[in-house]
């Protein structure tokens, strides 16, 4: 009896596989599986679908800001001088906009990012102004 036990036990738990070419797959217990992630990849990696489309802030808005060189275009150059990577590395995931402050969630070269705005100032969000 303690062997059927184990055994029913023993099945009814995900099983971790080795594929030929070497990726770590999770065989689950519903018959599906997916890839492990590997150390490499974490929580602040982004993958943005081909149909992705980035949001734009709010007309009025953003016409405030371009008198003051604070838009989210300049946002984008901003945090490519700062991340050494290109204007096009920087896709803009979240807008949260006012006329005096703003908070943006970006993929930086496939790395998720937040940025704030205070007045027309960018700053990472885990940097003191």
């Amino acid at each position: 009896m303690p062997l059927l036990l184990f055994s029913t036990f023993s099945f009814s738990q995900n099983k971790i596989a080795t594929t030929e070419d070497g990726k770590k797959v999770i065989l689950k217990i519903d018959k599906t599986w997916d890839y492990v992630a590997s150390k490499s990849q974490t929580e602040n990696d982004c993958v943005l679908d081909a149909n992705f489309v980035e949001p734009k802030s709010e007309k009025g808005i953003y016409n405030m800001l371009k008198r003051v060189g604070a838009t989210t275009d300049d946002l984008k150059k901003h945090v490519a001088v700062e991340n050494d990577c290109k204007v096009e590395d920087v896709k803009l995931l979240n807008i949260s906009e006012q006329q005096g402050n703003g908070m943006y969630s970006l993929c930086v070269n496939g790395k998720k990012m937040k940025y704030r705005r205070t007045g027309s100032a960018f700053s990472r969000l885990d940097e003191d102004i």
